[in-house]
């Protein structure tokens, strides 16, 4: 079939033949697929593993081969596409030839780059076929609730006094060493009222804050049915994923609610493994008994476990992978960008192969890589961020400009060739290169700004924050720069290929 293919391509659309896009496309099609079933594959959750079973499973591996496939491809695939080149020929070719070879070269390069981001995508759309976004967040919103109540971290010290912790809406509201002031009452500081919570990447700071403060202010005023709520709906989530608990909302009521200190609160545990026991971890202080028990599980070793528990690290461990699947995915549009900028790079490396020479190319590679190296060094002279990037955006204009006045004289090509291939080389990256600078002088300007006393208020600290979040939107706007630009040089580089040899 593919025979039949090339055949009428051949005679009908001689670049489609050349190029061999056709079944290159088909293979890259299918591998990029092998890679998506794999993600998918490796995206199933296990709800019994926690952090200490975490491997990098196949990602690695999946990773190392998607590169080693992509090289083998590339080199294949040119010693197919490069055999014949009627532009050397000066083959009669249309105005839109050159562009239309372009393009189709992108197409090639961006699928061979596109492995490994095929595999993420695979893994996070498995990850988020378990629930949509609105009840994984409920979910997550749940556990969070739930791990307030679970042996673990207390709130830390960073907030002295009220004005500063009123200002980010901290849950207590005045705290020293050892005591902490919530809702008008003293507390210690190991205070089932000054514990933490779990977050997940669907909240931020001030909600998991706010939740905080909810949950406390329940435990103050003895919204029991509201803290028991939390706890049916929390176990009801680890009954559904099969993992075991020892307690059910009522009991786990009871033990934590020593009202009104809650001082002496029960610590409910995170797991059922162990952890194995040190006596030198007890040297200041004696075992708790109270909350834990001794286990020998072989000859020569000791186990301690919590009296009582709830799966806590498990629904943690596999729910933070289900949020963090919907709020970071690695499939996204700014990791999007490396493949289509990879893809973009090694299509201009081959074009430039394409229409000048192979000596010509060579040469230039050499010279890029000795001038990186001196401008390189006279920017780590002079010290200054803004000089690599000034002195790399002038060889890249001065390359333009070159070919540009020789083809306007219409004389000889003479070195024009080594510029043309610089030019393009450099050229995707030359508005990036102007976009950073300007983002680097106004941050310049913020720091040295004295009119305006905090420099995250300072209006050119602010301009330069916008033009960060805007940078993923600008980086696809210079992909259509470049298109439009490579359209305007395919039409030049056919003019400049009827110059004299020089």
């Amino acid at each position: 079939m593919f025979k039949n293919i090339q055949k009428y391509l051949l005679i009908n659309h001689p670049i489609l033949w050349n190029t061999k896009v056709v079944p290159a496309t088909v293979i890259l099609l299918v591998l990029n697929l092998i890679f998506f079933l794999l993600g998918l594959s490796e995206g199933k959750l296990d709800f019994n593993e926690t952090e200490n079973d975490y491997n990098f499973g196949i990602e690695g591996t999946v990773i190392f081969f998607g590169v080693l496939i992509s090289i083998v491809f590339i080199v294949v695939w040119l010693v197919y596409y490069l055999k014949n080149n009627s532009f050397k020929s000066f083959y009669p070719k249309s105005n839109f030839s050159l562009f239309k070879e372009w393009m189709i070269l992108f197409l090639v390069c961006f699928l061979t780059t596109l492995f490994s981001l095929s595999f993420y995508l695979g893994k996070d759309v498995r990850i988020r076929s378990y629930y949509s976004e609105a009840e994984a967040k409920k979910r997550c919103e749940i556990l969070s609730m739930g791990s307030y109540f679970v042996d673990g971290s207390y709130s830390n010290n960073e907030y002295r006094n009220y004005e500063e912790a009123k200002a980010i809406e901290a849950p207590v509201d005045t705290v020293d060493d050892s005591r902490i002031t919530f809702n008008n009452r003293e507390y210690s500081y190991f205070s089932l009222i000054n514990k933490n919570l779990n977050s997940y990447p669907f909240f931020d700071f001030n909600t998991d804050s706010i939740r905080e403060r909810k949950i406390r202010l329940w435990l103050v005023n003895q919204q029991k049915d509201s803290i028991k709520k939390v706890f049916k709906d929390y176990l009801s989530i680890a009954k559904e994923h099969n993992l075991k608990s020892n307690i059910d909302e009522n009991k786990w009521f009871e033990l934590i609610n020593d009202y009104p200190d809650f001082e002496n609160h029960k610590l409910i545990g995170g797991d059922n493994d162990g952890a194995i026991y040190y006596i030198g971890n007890y040297q200041n202080t004696a075992f708790d008994s109270v909350n834990k028990y001794l286990k020998v599980i072989n000859k020569d070793e000791t186990k301690e476990f919590y009296r009582y528990y709830v799966p806590e690290k498990r629904l943690n461990y596999n729910y933070d992978k289900i949020s963090d699947s919907w709020v970071n995915p690695t499939f996204r549009m700014e990791t999007l960008l490396i493949s289509l900028y990879l893809g973009l790079g090694l299509s201009l490396l081959i074009f430039a192969f394409r229409v000048t020479s192979g000596r010509n190319w060579l040469i230039t590679v050499i010279g890029l890589g000795v001038i990186n190296i001196v401008i390189g060094i006279i920017a780590a002279i002079c010290r200054e961020d803004l000089v690599y990037p000034t002195l790399l955006l002038l060889i890249g204009l001065s390359s333009m400009i070159y070919f540009f006045v020789t083809l306007s004289r219409k004389k000889s090509k003479n070195i024009s060739a080594i510029f043309l291939n610089s030019m393009l080389w450099i050229l995707p990256a030359m508005l990036p290169i102007l976009y950073f600078m300007i983002q680097e002088i106004l941050n310049d300007m913020a720091r040295n700004d004295i009119s305006t006393t905090e420099y995250i208020k300072n209006p050119y600290h602010l301009m330069a924050k916008q033009m960060d979040d805007f940078a993923p939107y600008f980086f696809y706007l210079n992909l259509g720069f470049m298109v439009l630009m490579m359209l305007l040089l395919s039409f030049k580089i056919k003019k400049w290929r009827g110059l004299a040899e020089g």
